[in-house]
């Protein structure tokens, strides 16, 4: 088989299920960093994901089309043949409105159109907290994600494509949602993400995976001076006990935010029952970093005068370094030929320190030899 096309996530999920591996998914902003990640993914035999979200086309000036064909040209150029599929991640639908569901249906007919093989449909952020039972309060969230998740079926089957031939993640719990009353993170609970998942399946949506809220955020967290520091929010206890209740309706976890994650506790998340794990922020600071300093000053430059009055506002105090941080991904649309037209020197540096990340995180999640289990898994179903 040639693994240097996509395959179905569903398939790689499957083939990971119980092997003490996570599948690790690269969000790739800046696409100077793709090449060094496919290296490091294909000297480890690692399966991998890439991904872009829903907002990150947005932001980075990147079509389904575009982002999936860079992918495929740099698997051929470096005969990649190892297994790998391109997910859309972060199908956000904010709120239930017929504008937001539209956005989110244009963008499903681009990704499956362009060739993707995964999906994420988010739909977290609707949530009725005055509602009297779980099912009730989750009642928008269900119906939404069940419409977006037929409508993927409908649009992959007039490719001839059926439900194996591609992955489903879904979500519950909003990321980084805080409780007004405590200011503590609203975790997702138990009965949530059963609930959940046992309504998508009455509705005939049988999804792979599940994102939930247990503590992690998006993105890098600093403190009052603003250093980088480390995330220890995940809630290891939480997750196990979800991804236990979960796993007789054959549905696995999917982690977001781990750029801030020592590596050194990532085993934590492999005994929690984790199996994909999204990498974004990472690979965009890694770019940043190796990029023409007087480029990067610039993107510094524009973030701050565009954004700076407008964080201020809501939090007076937040440093420099952290209003560009968290903001300076705006900037990659603005610079974004002169991103792609950067002196080969430095479009080496970034790949060669993506190379470097990617292989570490790799090795956390016991990534090595993964991509043996999956075309083995393959092998064995199609006996």
């Amino acid at each position: 088989m040639n693994y240097n096309n996509p395959i179905s996530g569903k398939l790689i999920f499957n083939a990971l299920k119980g092997k003490n591996v996570i599948a690790m998914a690269v969000n790739v902003r800046i696409k100077h960093c793709l090449r060094g990640v496919m290296e490091a993914a294909k000297e480890a035999d690692s399966a991998i994901i890439f991904e872009i979200a829903k907002s990150e086309i947005g932001y980075t000036d990147q079509s389904p089309e575009q982002y999936a064909n860079y992918i495929k040209e740099i698997a051929d150029k470096i005969d990649f043949n190892t297994p790998y599929c391109i997910h859309g991640d972060h199908i956000t639908i904010p709120e239930n409105t017929p504008e937001a569901i539209k956005s989110a249906e244009e963008i499903v007919k681009k990704e499956v159109e362009a060739g993707f093989t995964s999906f994420a449909i988010d739909a977290s952020h609707n949530f009725n907290s005055n509602a009297k039972s779980t099912r009730e309060q989750l009642a928008d969230n269900i119906k939404i994600t069940t419409r977006i998740a037929k409508l993927i079926e409908k649009l992959m089957a007039e490719k001839g494509k059926k439900r194996e031939d591609y992955g489903l993640e879904v979500e519950v719990g909003e990321i980084g949602k805080i409780d007004p009353e405590t200011g503590e993170q609203e975790l997702t609970t138990v009965d949530e993400a059963v609930t959940f998942i046992k309504a998508l399946n009455e509705n005939g949506v049988y999804p792979d995976l599940i994102a939930t809220n247990n503590g992690t955020v998006h993105g890098n967290i600093y403190d009052e001076e603003g250093n980088i520091i480390p995330i220890l929010g995940i809630d290891a206890a939480r997750t196990r006990e979800i991804a236990s209740s979960i796993a007789p309706l054959d549905v696995k976890i999917a982690q977001h935010g781990i750029t801030g994650t020592p590596l050194e506790l990532i085993h934590k998340l492999i005994d929690a029952g984790i199996v994909k794990g999204n990498v974004a922020t990472n690979f965009q600071n890694i770019a940043i970093e190796n990029m023409s300093p007087e480029l990067a000053k610039r993107m510094a430059d524009w973030t701050m005068k565009n954004y700076a009055d407008k964080v201020r506002a809501k939090k007076p105090g937040i440093s420099d370094i952290e209003i560009i941080g968290k903001n300076i991904k705006y900037a990659i649309k603005v610079f974004k030929q002169e991103i792609e037209e950067i002196d080969n020197e430095y479009k080496q540096k970034i790949s060669d320190a993506s190379k470097k990340s990617a292989t570490e995180f790799i090795e956390a999640f016991n990534g090595k030899g993964s991509g043996q289990i999956v075309e083995d898994y393959i092998k064995n179903i199609k006996k």
